[in-house]
């Protein structure tokens, strides 16, 4: 009866369009959210590519000679001087580790100085293994020895040592 006098049918269209508009109306509220969420901090590049390393070295010697007039400017003239000075810092660390290396025993196995032995050991091993490669033959008869110190408490052939 209800299907056919078409009210169910209207219900359900009804449900339908309010889901839709509802969807809508989610979507718009969560780009709002988003766009309001944004904190507009100025991260957009205006000065030189990090790669022009010769506007970064005018503009960061700037640093030193011309003081900036507004925020980008001097935060131009900081991210300009940073690359220079990260440069500086790593190969002054990397020349200090050279020429002083720690005397750690860390340092004196892994440091740089001793990865081409480490490579040519590789390669080319000199040393002999540090596991076995064949069954070790040793001249002590060690089941005899376990005998006598278990029935005699002493083994054959030793000079009896002074007990006290």
């Amino acid at each position: 009866f209800w299907l056919k006098s078409g009210k169910l049918a209207q219900a359900g269209m009804s449900v339908l369009a309010a889901a839709a508009r509802r969807g809508r109306r989610v979507d718009v509220l969560q780009r709002a959210s988003q766009h309001v969420a944004r904190r507009h901090l100025g991260e957009s590049v205006r000065g030189p590519a990090a790669t022009d390393l010769a506007a970064n070295l005018k503009i960061a010697q700037e640093f030193f000679t011309k003081p900036a007039i507004s925020y980008a400017g001097y935060k131009q003239q900081c991210v300009s001087l940073r690359l220079f000075v990260f440069a500086g810092v790593t190969t002054g660390v990397v020349l200090d580790l050279m020429l002083n290396p720690p005397k750690s025993s860390y340092w004196m196995r892994f440091g740089p100085s001793f990865w081409f032995s480490h490579v040519k050991n590789f390669l080319m091993p000199s040393a002999p293994p540090i596991f076995l490669t064949e069954k070790v033959v040793r001249e002590t008869d060690a089941p005899n020895i376990a005998e006598q110190l278990i029935n005699t408490r002493r083994i054959v052939g030793q000079e009896e040592e002074e007990e006290h």
